[in-house]
């Protein structure tokens, strides 16, 4: 068994992207925070870029881009205790203080959870259960006014007040404002083909928002939707998702990825009527 590091991002991708793309749906977080780091985000950040591999045979892979917790790859059969155990001592050596949680597919996060719990006797809080959907071909949403068009600068206030919004009422925080202005500057100034936010307005008025980043080697993930308290259950937020994933689709991608929170039933309803259909289950953890 050996932990391999990479300080090269590029270098990293060579040689995991292959691997993961056998269930790109479910690794589809992992290949696209990549894909962002080579594209020119997380520049100040301490990267931890790691493979695991069994006999000259790769078996996980995890980065991590500080202060979020650490992404592991999916692995179907989940890998032996052993190996995950000689992952954790990793993490804890390379991270230190920076090794603060553990993301990925339930079945397993859920040893991993219960290894480092054993080790520390502490507690790790389940900080969000999601759910991993794909789309391959859109359900259109009728009967919803309005039209998409992508945002700009002229947007600016909105945005930084939308998603203050979306950290509250989506992810239960509440984000540091120097957080929200960095979000917001990398979506205004990204490459449309890696990164971008739609806007879907009614009469002029900008009412819902979505966005997508994250590209895959056959997809990308759509994220950030969200509407302001005053325009929900109008059907807003499915139509500019819907909308926004086919033109991904018409892009040339293959797939469009989204996550959803569990305890949310209307999130994960509205999701499918439009097409997006369950992949597996995403457990993020906090020490």
């Amino acid at each position: 068994m050996e932990i391999i590091h990479f300080e090269e991002p590029v270098r990293f991708q060579e040689r995991v992207q292959s691997r993961l793309g056998r269930y790109e749906a479910e690794n589809n977080l992992v290949l696209g925070i990549l894909a962002n780091v080579i594209a020119g985000e997380y520049q100040d950040t301490n990267l931890y870029l790691a493979l695991v591999q069994e006999e000259g045979e790769m078996v996980l892979a995890a980065l991590c881009t500080p202060p979020y917790p650490v992404l592991i790859s999916y692995q179907n059969p989940a890998p032996h205790q052993a190996l995950l155990q000689a992952l954790l001592d990793d993490l804890e050596s390379q991270l230190g203080d920076d090794f603060n949680g553990l993301s990925g597919n339930k079945e397993l996060i859920t040893p991993l959870i219960e290894l480092w719990q054993r080790n520390s006797g502490k507690e790790a809080c389940l900080e969000m259960a999601q759910r991993i959907y794909k789309l391959e071909r859109v359900l259109p949403v009728s009967g919803v006014p309005g039209s998409i068009r992508p945002a700009d600068e002229d947007d600016r206030p909105l945005l930084l007040d939308w998603f203050t919004g979306f950290y509250r009422d989506a992810l239960a925080e509440e984000a540091n404002p120097k957080r929200i202005r960095k979000q917001v500057n990398i979506y205004l100034g990204a490459d449309p083909g890696q990164r971008g936010l739609m806007i879907w307005e009614v009469g002029g008025s900008p009412v819902s928002m979505a966005g997508y980043s994250g590209p895959t080697p056959s997809g990308i993930r759509v994220g950030a939707v969200y509407s302001p308290p005053g325009q929900r259950r109008k059907g807003y937020a499915s139509a500019c998702t819907g909308e926004l994933s086919q033109r991904l689709l018409d892009r040339g991608y293959k797939f469009c990825f989204l996550f959803t929170d569990l305890l949310n039933p209307t999130s994960n309803h509205i999701y499918q009527q439009i097409g997006y259909e369950p992949v597996c289950d995403v457990d993020r953890y906090l020490f």
